[in-house]
Protein backbone atom coordinates (compact mmCIF):
# COMPACT_ATOMS: atom_id res chain seq x y z
CA UNK A 1 0.00 0.00 0.00
CA UNK A 2 2.86 2.30 1.01
CA UNK A 3 4.15 1.63 -2.78
CA UNK A 4 0.88 1.89 -4.29
CA UNK A 5 -0.07 5.88 -3.59
CA UNK A 6 3.45 7.37 -5.04
CA UNK A 7 2.63 4.61 -8.38
CA UNK A 8 -0.54 5.86 -8.63
CA UNK A 9 0.68 9.61 -8.46
CA UNK A 10 3.89 8.84 -10.89
CA UNK A 11 0.97 7.22 -13.36
CA UNK A 12 -1.66 10.21 -13.32
CA UNK A 13 1.50 12.55 -13.60
CA UNK A 14 2.91 11.23 -16.58
CA UNK A 15 -0.53 10.67 -18.30
CA UNK A 16 -0.78 14.37 -17.74
CA UNK A 17 2.17 14.89 -19.43
CA UNK A 18 1.90 12.76 -22.23
CA UNK A 19 -1.68 14.35 -22.73
CA UNK A 20 0.13 17.01 -24.51
CA UNK A 21 -1.68 20.44 -25.45
CA UNK A 22 -2.91 20.80 -29.14
CA UNK A 23 -0.92 23.23 -31.22
CA UNK A 24 -2.52 25.56 -33.82
CA UNK A 25 -2.07 25.32 -37.21
CA UNK A 26 0.86 27.44 -38.73
CA UNK A 27 -0.73 31.07 -39.78
CA UNK A 28 1.16 32.21 -43.26
CA UNK A 29 1.42 35.68 -44.32
CA UNK A 30 -2.30 35.94 -45.53
CA UNK A 31 -3.02 35.53 -41.61
CA UNK A 32 -5.35 32.63 -42.59
CA UNK A 33 -4.11 29.29 -41.37
CA UNK A 34 -2.10 27.11 -43.53
CA UNK A 35 -4.28 24.58 -44.30
CA UNK A 36 -7.02 27.36 -45.64
CA UNK A 37 -4.85 27.97 -48.87
CA UNK A 38 -2.97 24.81 -49.42
CA UNK A 39 -5.21 22.14 -48.38
CA UNK A 40 -3.76 18.82 -47.62
CA UNK A 41 -4.29 15.82 -50.13
CA UNK A 42 -4.26 11.73 -49.63
CA UNK A 43 -5.20 9.24 -52.00
CA UNK A 44 -8.45 8.24 -51.76
CA UNK A 45 -9.26 11.41 -49.77
CA UNK A 46 -11.01 15.13 -50.25
CA UNK A 47 -10.38 17.36 -48.50
CA UNK A 48 -12.45 21.15 -48.41
CA UNK A 49 -11.81 24.34 -46.31
CA UNK A 50 -14.33 26.85 -44.97
CA UNK A 51 -14.06 30.39 -43.64
CA UNK A 52 -16.52 32.78 -41.64
CA UNK A 53 -16.33 35.88 -39.45
CA UNK A 54 -19.25 36.10 -37.54
CA UNK A 55 -20.27 37.72 -34.10
CA UNK A 56 -21.41 34.68 -32.71
CA UNK A 57 -18.79 31.93 -32.14
CA UNK A 58 -21.34 29.03 -32.55
CA UNK A 59 -22.69 31.00 -35.85
CA UNK A 60 -18.83 30.99 -37.01
CA UNK A 61 -18.36 27.51 -36.21
CA UNK A 62 -21.56 26.26 -38.17
CA UNK A 63 -21.04 28.27 -41.52
CA UNK A 64 -17.17 28.02 -41.63
CA UNK A 65 -17.73 24.01 -41.26
CA UNK A 66 -20.84 24.40 -44.06
CA UNK A 67 -18.58 26.23 -46.46
CA UNK A 68 -16.40 23.43 -45.88
CA UNK A 69 -18.74 20.52 -46.60
CA UNK A 70 -19.80 22.66 -49.78
CA UNK A 71 -16.16 22.83 -51.34
CA UNK A 72 -16.37 18.95 -51.24
CA UNK A 73 -19.85 19.44 -52.56
CA UNK A 74 -18.39 21.07 -55.50
CA UNK A 75 -15.41 18.74 -56.21
CA UNK A 76 -18.18 15.97 -56.56
CA UNK A 77 -20.23 17.98 -58.89
CA UNK A 78 -21.37 20.95 -60.29
CA UNK A 79 -23.47 22.57 -62.99
CA UNK A 80 -22.54 26.33 -63.39
CA UNK A 81 -23.88 28.46 -65.82
CA UNK A 82 -21.98 32.01 -67.53
CA UNK A 83 -23.66 34.85 -69.61
CA UNK A 84 -21.12 37.65 -70.67
CA UNK A 85 -22.39 40.75 -72.34
CA UNK A 86 -20.11 43.58 -73.74
CA UNK A 87 -21.46 47.01 -74.74
CA UNK A 88 -19.57 49.61 -76.93
CA UNK A 89 -20.97 52.80 -77.97
CA UNK A 90 -19.73 55.81 -79.92
CA UNK A 91 -20.95 59.20 -80.41
CA UNK A 92 -19.81 62.67 -81.57
CA UNK A 93 -18.10 63.15 -84.91
CA UNK A 94 -14.98 65.46 -84.25
CA UNK A 95 -14.23 64.32 -80.28
CA UNK A 96 -16.03 61.20 -79.91
CA UNK A 97 -17.16 59.93 -76.65
CA UNK A 98 -16.87 56.43 -76.32
CA UNK A 99 -18.59 53.98 -73.70
CA UNK A 100 -17.89 50.81 -72.89
CA UNK A 101 -19.66 48.05 -70.67
CA UNK A 102 -18.94 44.41 -69.54
CA UNK A 103 -20.77 42.37 -67.40
CA UNK A 104 -19.99 38.44 -66.25
CA UNK A 105 -22.25 36.39 -64.65
CA UNK A 106 -21.57 32.75 -63.30
CA UNK A 107 -24.17 30.80 -61.21
CA UNK A 108 -22.80 27.96 -59.81
CA UNK A 109 -25.72 24.62 -58.57
CA UNK A 110 -24.46 21.94 -56.23
CA UNK A 111 -26.91 19.29 -55.26
CA UNK A 112 -25.24 16.39 -53.47
CA UNK A 113 -25.55 14.24 -50.90
CA UNK A 114 -22.74 14.03 -48.64
CA UNK A 115 -22.24 10.93 -46.48
CA UNK A 116 -19.27 10.52 -44.05
CA UNK A 117 -18.02 13.85 -44.45
CA UNK A 118 -15.95 14.58 -41.15
CA UNK A 119 -14.62 18.11 -39.60
CA UNK A 120 -10.94 17.09 -39.88
CA UNK A 121 -9.77 20.72 -37.88
CA UNK A 122 -11.05 24.01 -36.95
CA UNK A 123 -8.66 27.12 -36.25
CA UNK A 124 -9.98 30.52 -34.51
CA UNK A 125 -7.71 33.10 -36.01
CA UNK A 126 -7.96 37.09 -35.87
CA UNK A 127 -11.78 36.92 -35.64
CA UNK A 128 -12.03 34.60 -38.25
CA UNK A 129 -13.33 30.85 -38.01
CA UNK A 130 -11.77 27.97 -40.49
CA UNK A 131 -12.77 24.41 -41.33
CA UNK A 132 -10.75 21.65 -42.88
CA UNK A 133 -13.68 19.15 -43.92
CA UNK A 134 -12.46 15.73 -44.86
CA UNK A 135 -14.62 13.09 -47.15
CA UNK A 136 -12.55 9.41 -46.93
CA UNK A 137 -13.79 7.81 -50.49
CA UNK A 138 -12.34 4.62 -49.10
CA UNK A 139 -14.45 4.74 -46.18
CA UNK A 140 -16.83 1.57 -46.43
CA UNK A 141 -19.59 3.35 -45.23
CA UNK A 142 -19.35 5.82 -48.63
CA UNK A 143 -18.55 3.22 -50.52
CA UNK A 144 -21.85 1.47 -49.76
CA UNK A 145 -23.62 5.19 -50.08
CA UNK A 146 -22.22 5.70 -53.76
CA UNK A 147 -22.69 1.90 -54.76
CA UNK A 148 -26.58 2.35 -53.63
CA UNK A 149 -26.59 5.66 -55.78
CA UNK A 150 -25.57 4.41 -58.58
CA UNK A 151 -28.05 1.30 -58.53
CA UNK A 152 -30.78 3.75 -57.71
CA UNK A 153 -29.53 5.65 -60.74
CA UNK A 154 -29.34 3.05 -63.35
CA UNK A 155 -32.78 1.14 -61.43
CA UNK A 156 -34.92 4.33 -62.31
CA UNK A 157 -33.14 5.44 -66.00
CA UNK A 158 -34.04 1.66 -66.87
CA UNK A 159 -37.87 2.34 -65.06
CA UNK A 160 -37.75 5.45 -67.42
CA UNK A 161 -36.23 3.37 -70.34
CA UNK A 162 -39.25 0.62 -69.92
CA UNK A 163 -42.03 3.22 -69.48
CA UNK A 164 -40.66 5.22 -73.08
CA UNK A 165 -40.65 1.82 -74.92
CA UNK A 166 -44.08 0.74 -73.49
CA UNK A 167 -45.57 4.22 -74.54
CA UNK A 168 -43.73 4.00 -77.95
CA UNK A 169 -45.46 0.18 -78.16
CA UNK A 170 -49.16 1.75 -77.38
CA UNK A 171 -48.48 4.68 -80.01
CA UNK A 172 -47.89 2.07 -82.65
CA UNK A 173 -50.30 -0.14 -81.63
CA UNK A 174 -53.00 3.66 -81.55
CA UNK A 175 -51.25 3.98 -85.51
CA UNK A 176 -52.26 0.60 -86.72
CA UNK A 177 -55.79 0.68 -85.26
CA UNK A 178 -56.46 3.83 -86.93
CA UNK A 179 -55.02 2.58 -90.17
CA UNK A 180 -57.06 -0.61 -89.83
CA UNK A 181 -60.27 1.73 -89.23
CA UNK A 182 -59.73 4.14 -91.47
CA UNK A 183 -59.61 1.26 -94.34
Amino acid sequence: MRFLVPALLGLSLMLVNCGGTKEAAPVDQSGMPAFVLNPPSAPGKLYGTGIAKKASPQLAKDIADLNAKTEIAKILGQKISNMTSQFMQESGINSPEVTEFSQSVTRSITDQNLIGVVIERREFVNGSMYSLAVLNTTDPAVKDFVKQQVTNSLTSREALLSEFRAKQGFENLDKELDKLQNN
